[in-house]
């Protein structure tokens, strides 16, 4: 057995592949910490892993982390020096909390799960990305992968050439500090949400501002793809990350472009300020798009290979993959449906394994639910609640689904938690929150009672595929993207789907096509003779919490939000 580990980065997790190359197991920490973007040591998922399993020292091959430690904690110091004095209190705080840091990790190991620190080994963190892109691919050699992220180890943009998942030579790479996933967070955090949590609601907002506007416009000034040189340069004088603690940026960008907006205070649709908002957060998504369509070209330049992988936090930009995958020299891009730091766990996880001396290695393309949970595991612990609280209307599967559907067509909002998790951040049925994607009543319900999401960001729709060809221009380069919503697309012209709630005031949607056999897939095959053909789709949580991994967390949401029905393992559930 091989266990990756990613962690105190950004999003913790933990992989198990077994000997045959088969991803078997997965946790993100958050998950079980119900901790929001748990970076710590995910100790909660080693030891689930090991217990679910029966692991023992002996039958464990190696532990890999994902990254470089030295590296990861040595390029930002050495980076702050350049600064010095006004850098003191970041190179201080890195000293002070080296044993939070990834140098860490042989101690956390050694102090959770004694003897298995000897078998701890490291790997390169954006070979970690594309080990985790190979995994997810189809075609396995004569690939391209591109790795963008905020920082791994010393890079952070990368070009690789993959000739098979044993030959992989980095042919070019961008260094600390210049970084596109950087540049983007620092724009998140201007415009007042959570870096490495609200960069997808700045994506949402570009939607509503102009590219011509001057305040679109002056975002160029910020950051750009140098043609002559190959590389990104990025003006420093306009951000702190690489000298502050507690600043991304500095009084130079706010005299670009204005006062920051209050993180507090509510955004909506028609407010004195929020067109320069999305005007500037449109500047960011289309410089975003540029510098990543100018990565593509010089990496097929230098690949001379038009079959991509893509992975790093910059991949969760699903507007990006739209642009990217329009390119006319992209023949496909995959992405793996959890590019981020929390993924890489994964990609570790195959490092050990290909790295063993077991014989004819082959990678198994991972599942989309790999998180092994059953609700009936807990049957016991929640009998008291479920007495009170709730009741079980049906305990047959098949009754269960026709409630749903039932239910579903009369307007209400259920709740999903049916066997294993997602891999990713995104909710695709197993932990969702589902409703009539085309009645606007529903989707309020879920977008803003339950969930308390800005009307700025709309729900995801889901949907068979032979709808999703029906409503929308599908692109072949990405489709393995729509199944797990790595992807926007755009409603055909004259598509009633423009009219829906699920789709975006540009015309576009981050759909997801929905697997065979899957519970959405059944629930969907009967609500299309009953004249519903797309489900809008969120993942179930209250906003600011991590997406319910158990049943508890699910009776939990039901308890505190207008949430009466829970579609579990142990049949419909709703509350008293």
């Amino acid at each position: 057995m091989f266990i990756g580990i990613s962690a105190y980065n950004h999003e913790s997790a933990i992989a198990l592949v077994d000997e045959s190359g088969t991803l078997i197991n997965y946790y993100r920490e958050e998950s079980l910490s119900r901790i929001k973007g748990d970076k710590s040591f995910p100790k909660r998922g080693l030891k689930r892993i090991i217990k679910l399993h029966e692991l023992e020292n002996d039958s464990i091959n190696s532990v890999i982390f994902y990254e470089r430690p030295l590296s990861s904690f040595l390029f930002p110091l050495k980076e702050a020096t350049k600064y010095l004095p006004e850098s003191m209190n970041l190179m201080v705080h890195q000293i002070r909390n080296f044993n939070k840091s990834s140098l860490s990790c042989y101690i956390d190991l050694a102090k959770y799960c004694p003897g298995l620190e000897k078998k701890l080994i490291y790997t390169d963190h954006h070979l970690s990305h594309t080990l985790t892109s190979i995994a997810y691919s189809n075609k396995q050699e004569n690939l391209c992968s591109i790795v963008v992220d905020g920082f791994g180890d010393r890079s952070t943009s990368s070009i690789s050439y993959v000739k098979d998942k044993y030959n992989i030579k980095e042919l070019w790479s961008s260094n600390y500090p210049a970084s596109l996933g950087l540049f983007y967070s620092t724009i998140t955090d201007f415009l007042g949400f959570s870096i490495n949590e609200g960069e997808y609601k700045v994506m949402g907002l570009s939607a509503f501002g102009k590219s011509e506007s001057k305040e679109a416009k002056l975002i160029t000034r910020l950051i750009r793809w140098d043609k002559c040189k190959n590389e990104i340069i990025m003006d420093l004088t306009y951000f702190s990350f690489h000298k502050s603690i507690t600043n991304s940026y500095n009084h130079k960008l706010k005299d670009l472009l204005g006062e920051p907006r209050n993180p507090f205070a509510k955004l909506q649709p028609g407010d004195k300020y929020f067109q320069r908002y999305a005007n500037i957060a449109r500047g960011a998504q289309d410089i975003t798009n540029e510098i990543l369509s100018e990565i593509f070209k010089f990496a097929y330049q230098i690949t001379k290979s038009n079959h991509f992988l893509f992975s790093g936090g910059v991949a969760l930009n699903s507007s990006s993959i739209e642009y990217l995958a329009n390119l006319e020299f992209v023949k496909s891009i995959i992405i793996p449906p959890s590019p981020g730091d929390s993924g890489a766990a994964i990609g570790a996880s195959y490092f050990g394994y290909l790295k063993s001396n077991l014989k004819n290695k082959s990678i198994d393309k991972p599942k989309l639910y790999p998180s092994e949970y059953s609700c009936i595991e807990q049957r016991d612990h929640i009998k008291k609640i479920l007495d009170t609280k709730f009741r079980v209307v049906t305990n047959k599967e098949d009754e269960s689904i026709d409630l749903a559907c039932k239910l579903i067509s009369q307007g209400e909002v259920i709740g999903v938690i049916i066997s294993n998790g997602e891999t990713g951040p995104r909710a695709l049925g197993n932990r969702s929150l589902i409703c009539n994607g085309s009645n606007k009543h529903s989707v309020n319900v879920l977008n803003t009672l339950i969930k308390s999401r800005s009307p700025f960001r709309p729900t995801a729709p889901a949907m068979r595929k032979h709808i999703a060809e029906k409503y929308f221009q599908l692109n072949p380069a990405i489709m393995d993207s729509y199944n797990s919503m790595n992807a926007t697309c755009r409603s055909k012209k004259d598509s009633i789907s423009i009219t829906y709630p699920i789709t975006h005031i540009d015309g576009t949607a981050r759909l997801q096509i929905v697997q065979d056999n899957t519970i959405l897939w059944n629930i969907l095959e009967r609500l299309e003779n009953m004249g519903i053909e797309i489900l809008a789709n969120s993942s179930l949580n209250i906003s600011g919490d991590p997406t319910c991994f158990d049943i508890i967390d699910g009776l939990m949401v039901c308890s505190i939000a207008p949430l009466n029905y829970l579609l579990t393992d142990l049949g419909m559930i709703k509350k008293r």
